[in-house]
């Protein structure tokens, strides 16, 4: 078939109308003006584009309907509180490792009550010290180490051991004139090191201080101290509890308060009713909260409403028992500062910017650079000539406060391998990440250097694209997830120094928090190199500033798209101001809004399982910033409510606001969570050179008896084998027989025919 071909064709260009001076189209694809179509290509790809356009918006509809009919059908709805009497005032919560008790922070000090049957354990008080924040850690057997920060920006740490309250240290204690104010304190998870972010207003600075922390020594002076109350028990009664009712004040001892004795109780009995009421309260009070704790060991009590008796402490700078025991201080390791403005280089020559120039062997935090002022005053008036017409809708310069950082305690690994070959160091931090608000970099300092200047440069510097807004750190502290502004989520593996995932989650919103779940809920790859264990996967939660919140696989190698647990929220009112693993169940999260509804969601389904109710006549206080805690393994969630009308008096002396106790076993809707059997999962395996060894010699003898059974199979195999072998064998000598005989023959007569 004859075919026309004209000679000296010309792709005929688009016109100049068709040009785009976006220079977007530059930066999404550099030779895009040499991908030009001809015809009819180019309109074939219109085609193609805007019927693409038109399914996805078709797809948004239907996934928006599917949504608006999901929120539709209403999650149940469980009540089930009780209210307590007592700590309605309560400013902060928090529960310990084990579930075994919630600690609440006060307007005048702290209180400890037991998460089970919620009564009072201990008290310690000091006028005008408002806890705001607080952090507990377990750092013995029941001995817990609580970080708290008052409003006048003050940072205490506290011990509770055996019923007491000890004030170990306060952080920023002022030796000088100098005022400082913390605004943030902070501990490893094991209680080693705290790091606490210091402010001078006089001359304002800011900095960051690490100190290690005597742990060991804490807790044998709370064992001495423990044996000592034990011993002045033994040897005779104890100054009597200070109680205050109707005006009646006696003495009280708070580190030498004693349980009731059987000599106290029939004494009691023998007075009749005189004292009914007084000593029944006050054996109420002063009896242990359960039957699963110690019971002669002593015990703090506090009043269950206004007028009851209450233990207080004893007058003294501090309160509790600052001046009765002196505890062993901490030691300051680290002192970093936030990283100063890009400033010009005072180099008149440039041998000497040469010499302040860093050696480019590891990345610096670019304070050491060779640019001039001029040059610097050059590139900013290039900078308002080119975007002038857009300078007059920046935002106004606020007033400069102080940057805040945020900080991380991290163990060893091949990234940061200082301290690895070290056995002391096996599961202690080792060094401690630090970003400052505002910054684009996450810099790590070692805590192992002696060196008398606390102030020293971070080992290891890691630049972002764009300001960080959020980290998170997986409990074992060997995967780290780093958020930017631009919803981009970066999960770093520290143990070997590699990333895992790098992902987008939104193009318009900044990710706000980030935190791991545990694995057992994450698929796992069972694709793993026996006896042992090489891959594990993870869940990361992210929560994004226009409140979407997104389930990430970071699985090593994993490239699925992240799952949607809560998609984007235009009503204010709707947006998510809390969102809390639950202990007991990691498959469920706890999540508050802004309108004061709470409800438990699970994240591998994507679905609202149930809506925690406060009394109809509380609501949640402040729902922006939410107040609860879990205790009991998760079974137990505390919540602070205010009363709707502070005018009427529901239950009588509870105040304007309680605390309510939601018992989470009672709910049908997650029967079936808690008898799931989970097996437990690392975040991520370390497998080195002994273990790998382990795992293989423990193999080796597992499967002893199994070697056996296969050693015997084996030589029955090969015995069948040797017979099927020699049946051939000698099936192929007779025939080998049978056929010399017949060619003897045969030529012997072929002999005689021929003579």
């Amino acid at each position: 078939m004859p075919v026309y071909v004209r000679k000296n064709m010309v792709i005929t260009p688009p016109s100049l109308s068709q040009f785009s001076d976006d220079e977007d189209d530059y930066l999404t694809d550099p030779d895009q003006v040499w991908d030009l179509l001809p015809q009819p290509f180019r309109m074939i790809n219109k085609l193609i584009y805007f019927m693409l356009d038109d399914i996805w918006e078709v797809i948004a509809d239907r996934e928006s309907s599917r949504i608006a009919e999901r929120a539709k059908v209403r999650p149940p709805q469980y009540e089930c509180a009780i209210q307590l009497q007592i700590h309605g005032q309560a400013t902060c919560m928090s529960d310990s490792r084990d579930g075994r008790f919630i600690f609440i922070g006060l307007p005048d000090g702290l209180a400890v009550i037991d998460a089970i049957n919620q009564q009072p354990v201990a008290t310690w008080e000091e006028d005008g010290a408002e806890i705001v924040e607080m952090q507990v850690c377990l750092i013995g057997v029941q001995t817990y180490l609580i970080c708290t920060l008052d409003d006048m920006g003050l940072g205490r740490l506290f011990a509770y051991a055996d019923g007491k309250i000890h004030l170990l240290k306060i952080m920023n204690e002022q030796e000088s004139g100098n005022k400082l104010l913390a605004s943030k304190c902070q501990v490893s998870s094991e209680g080693d090191y705290c790091g606490v972010a210091l402010e001078s207003p006089s001359t304002k600075e800011c900095w960051l201080e690490v100190h290690r922390l005597p742990r060991d020594n804490w807790l044998r002076e709370l064992e001495a101290i423990q044996s000592q109350a034990v011993k002045s028990q033994a040897k005779g009664p104890t100054p009597s509890v200070q109680m205050e009712e109707d005006g009646v004040v006696e003495n009280a001892h708070l580190s030498e308060e004693r349980p009731l004795s059987a000599q106290d109780d029939a004494e009691k009995e023998d007075k009749g009713d005189r004292q009914s009421t007084s000593g029944d309260r006050s054996k109420l009070l002063l009896c242990p909260p359960s039957s699963r704790h110690s019971v002669d060991r002593p015990r703090l009590s506090v009043s269950s409403s206004p007028g009851s008796p209450r233990v207080v402490a004893s007058p003294g700078p501090g309160g509790g028992d600052k001046a009765a025991h002196k505890f062993s201080p901490p030691s300051m390791v680290l002192k970093v500062r936030p990283p100063p403005p890009l400033t010009a280089c005072p180099a008149n020559t440039p041998f000497l910017a040469a010499k302040t120039v860093d050696m480019g062997e590891v990345i610096g935090t670019g304070v050491n650079h060779s640019l001039t002022s001029q040059h610097l005053e050059h590139r900013k008036a290039v900078f308002e000539h080119l975007h002038e017409q857009y300078l007059k809708y920046l935002p106004k310069e606020q007033d400069s406060t102080f940057p805040q950082p945020t900080f991380h305690f991290l163990s060893a690994g091949r990234m940061l391998p200082n301290g690895l070959e070290q056995p002391s160091q096996e599961g202690r931090p080792s060094y401690v990440g630090v970003r400052w608000s505002g910054g684009t970099q996450l810099m790590y300092y070692s805590l192992l250097k002696t060196a008398k200047d606390f102030e020293h440069k971070p080992e290891v510097v890691c630049p972002y694209s764009d300001v960080i807004t959020a980290t998170g750190l997986s409990p074992c502290t060997s995967l780290l997830a780093v958020g930017l502004t631009n919803g981009i989520v970066i999960v770093w593996d520290m143990h070997i120094g590699m990333q895992r995932r790098v992902i987008s989650l939104s193009d318009d919103a900044a990710i706000s928090k980030l935190m791991f779940l545990n694995p057992t809920i994450c698929p796992q790859d069972h694709d793993n190199y026996p006896p042992y264990g090489t891959k594990t996967s993870s869940y990361v939660l992210a929560w994004c500033s226009d409140g979407m919140v997104s389930l990430i696989n970071c699985g090593m190698g994993n490239t699925t798209q992240p799952v949607i647990i809560s998609p984007k929220i235009t009503d204010e009112n709707e947006l998510l101001t809390l969102i809390e693993p639950l202990t007991g169940i990691p498959e469920l999260i706890l999540t508050a809004r802004r309108n004061g509804t709470i409800f438990l969601v699970d994240v591998t389904k994507s679905h609202t399982l149930c809506q925690v109710v406060l009394p109809s006549t509380h609501e949640l206080t402040t729902p922006w910033e939410p107040i609860s805690a879990m205790g009991a393994d998760g079974q137990m969630l505390f919540l602070k409510a205010t009363q709707k009308n502070p005018n009427e008096d529901y239950i009588p002396d509870s105040g304007p606001s309680s605390i309510f106790v939601f018992q989470l076993r009672s709910f049908p809707s997650l029967d079936r969570y808690w008898r799931k059997e989970r097996e437990e999962i690392p975040y991520i395996t370390h497998s080195t050179m002994d273990k790998r060894i382990d795992a293989l010699l423990k193999e080796r003898i597992a499967q002893q008896a199994l070697r056996q059974a296969r050693m015997q199979k084996r030589w029955s195999n090969l015995k069948q084998e040797l017979d099927t072998i020699q049946q051939i064998r000698d099936a192929n000598r007779k025939r080998a027989g049978m056929r010399s005989e017949f060619e003897e023959s045969t030529i012997t007569r072929t002999t005689l025919l021929a003579k």
